[in-house]
């Protein structure tokens, strides 16, 4: 793989820079949070019916491994093995009789000089497993590889949330079928397989749910649905399908062909999930609908405002449902987006938003409204409560100073915890604490010639500065004029807001208030510069002000809770808020 398949151009100019030699830059390239180098297999637990069943697969993964067969030749020997324990074929010193002709058509031309293993046909194979292949497939493949492909197969229990209204008489497609888990999840509501489509561009997977199509149906000759294309491109072999209903798992990340680019001219971010969304919007017939896992970005993360702008003049969102933490070895929050192709110009649907045991309603209208078009889990309440809240006469940060930690290129080279005469404290998210900086052990010489990236000196060694955590939920702000260094896990900023002093800008940062407003609007597991220069600075009176002041000093002095709430009284007091809203932000947070 590139180095510039998984590092910035930005990045290896760094490191070019700094004289990073090739054995030091593949060691850095395999270790980075980027998993895309990553060798290690990983069984799919969550797509099991049964767990007990792990023991077998182990043991198939084992032999595999063990005989060194490769993964067309292994799934192409366990499929045969399960349609003739399914007595779709039979098996005679290695030769295949079959009566169907359409599957073995499938297993005739699905893949090249393909050979029958006996180890692989002895294994008694789980029947209570609607696709044990894929199973297999799936933990076969490297976690690097899914990655780069985007591929995680979905659990059981999200794929029957997601199919559970869908009626025989609809034409189903999964255009990103992988090995037809959706596939065979719909068949159940099917007496026959016509109205299922499925295509995929993984070869093997597309083998897989043909296979697993048949077997579904096996009391009837059909010739599956089923095609191993890239639907991006694709303008022939579903040209005169329109769909009832589409559902399915797309695949995440950028993809950087210029042709989507071309075919997609809506997305600039090259995001794969969100050409999805528009080819599905293509394929789908007025009023149908499509379902899609997506990560939790898809709702505020800036760089997804275009799809969220094609969503909102293309569709009525009828469900945003947060599903959590579901795919193994997979960090990020999984949501289901429910659209229905159909458009009410003045937003005034209503979208059902589900959070765990939390249920709340909304017209599309409010998303409409903010700046970019993000996706909040608000209700109507929340609409109204910041109509008012912004209707304070207010100003922003956009005049303020902003800045980076420092990016070292090499921590273990430049970070120390024994101190000596030429270093200094350095502090990083971990040390950033709401109003103050706990104590660091960490120590750098500061050399900035020697660092991959960093911010003017004026910042770091400013007379007052505010440090925050970059990597957070919460609003997380401490004061300091130590003139301290931070690493990148935290950032500075210099506020410059009439009326009001650091302290005060301090003092809204750290308050629930606040928090309300950060949590409602954006939710992101970031802290960014774009998100906070929306937060409302109220026009304070000089009383006002050394009022707020008076309290930050007292609890930078000495953690003081009196101070701290007096603090969130007097800013719900400037905004003019009523007990029982008052009450509503304490119970959100």
């Amino acid at each position: 793989m590139k180095k510039d398949e998984i590092i910035s151009a930005a990045t290896i100019n760094n490191w070019s820079r700094l004289n990073v030699s090739e054995s030091a830059l593949e060691e850095r390239l395999t270790k980075r949070a980027n998993k895309r180098l990553s060798t290690k297999n990983i069984i799919p637990t969550e797509y099991f019916i049964n767990k007990k069943n792990i023991k077998i697969l182990s043991e198939i993964i084992d032999c595999i491994q063990e005989k060194k067969y490769d993964i067309e030749t292994a799934i192409y020997s366990l499929a045969v093995n399960l349609l003739k324990t399914n007595k779709l074929l039979s098996i005679k010193n290695l030769k295949i009789k079959c009566d169907n002709p359409y599957l073995a058509e499938i297993l005739d031309n699905s893949f090249e000089n393909i050979k029958l293993q006996k180890d692989l046909l002895k294994f008694k194979l789980p029947s209570d497993e609607k696709d044990f292949l894929g199973i297999v497939y799936q933990s076969l493949l490297q976690e690097g590889s899914k990655n780069k492909q985007g591929s995680y197969y979905t659990p059981e229990r999200i794929i029957k949330s997601i199919t559970q209204n869908i009626h025989p008489d609809m034409k189903y497609l999964d255009p990103c079928c992988g090995t037809g888990s959706f596939l065979l999840k719909v068949s159940e509501k099917f007496e026959t397989p016509k109205n299922i489509f499925g295509c995929d561009i993984d070869k093997t997977a597309c083998f897989i749910a043909k296979i697993n199509l048949i077997i579904k149906f096996k009391n009837i000759i059909f010739k599956p649905q089923i095609y191993n294309i890239d639907v991006l491109k694709d303008t022939q072999i579903l040209k005169n399908e329109d769909f009832d209903i589409i559902a399915t798992n797309p695949p995440w990340g950028s993809m950087t062909e210029s042709e989507y680019k071309k075919l997609y001219p809506e997305i600039f971010s090259g995001e794969s999930f969100s050409y999805f969304i528009i080819k599905s919007q293509k394929l789908l017939q007025q009023n149908g609908n499509c379902i899609f896992i997506l990560p939790e970005s898809i709702l505020n993360v800036t760089t997804h405002k275009d799809v969220r702008e094609f969503i909102l003049n293309n569709f009525e969102i009828i469900q945003i449902k947060n599903c959590g933490k579901i795919f193994t070895g997979v960090l990020s929050d999984v949501i289901l987006l429910n659209l229905k192709k159909s458009h009410t110009p003045d937003g005034q649907n209503i979208i059902s938003i589900v959070n765990n045991d939390n249920k709340c309603e909304i017209k599309q209208a409010a998303y409409l409204a903010n700046k970019n078009f993000n996706f909040s889990a608000i209700s109507d309440f929340d609409v109204e409560l910041f109509r008012k809240i912004y209707s304070i006469p207010h100003l922003t940060l956009q005049n303020s100073q902003w800045g980076l930690g420092i990016v070292t290129g090499n921590n273990k080279k430049h970070i120390s915890e024994h101190p000596d005469d030429t270093k200094e404290k350095i502090y990083t998210g971990k040390e950033v604490l709401k109003y103050k900086l706990q104590a660091s052990n960490k120590f750098i010489t500061f050399n900035r010639q020697e660092f991959q990236q960093t911010a003017p000196d004026s910042l770091y060694r400013a007379k007052e500065k505010l440090i925050y955590k970059f990597i957070s939920k919460k609003l997380v702000f401490a004061y300091d004029d130590k003139q301290s260094l931070v690493l990148n896990s935290a950032n500075i900023l210099i506020p410059e807001v009439k009326t009001h002093s650091i302290k005060t800008v301090l003092a809204f940062l750290n308050s629930e208030l606040f928090q309300y407003i950060y949590t409602k609007k954006f939710n992101e597991l970031k802290v960014l510069k774009g998100n906070l220069l929306q937060l409302p600075f109220p026009i304070l009176s000089s009383e006002t002000k050394n009022e707020l002041e008076n309290s930050i000093d007292r609890i930078l002095i000495k953690e003081n809770s009196e101070a701290i709430n007096k603090i969130d009284k007097l800013i719900y007091k400037i905004f003019n808020l009523r007990k029982e809203e008052i009450q509503y932000i304490k119970n959100t947070l």
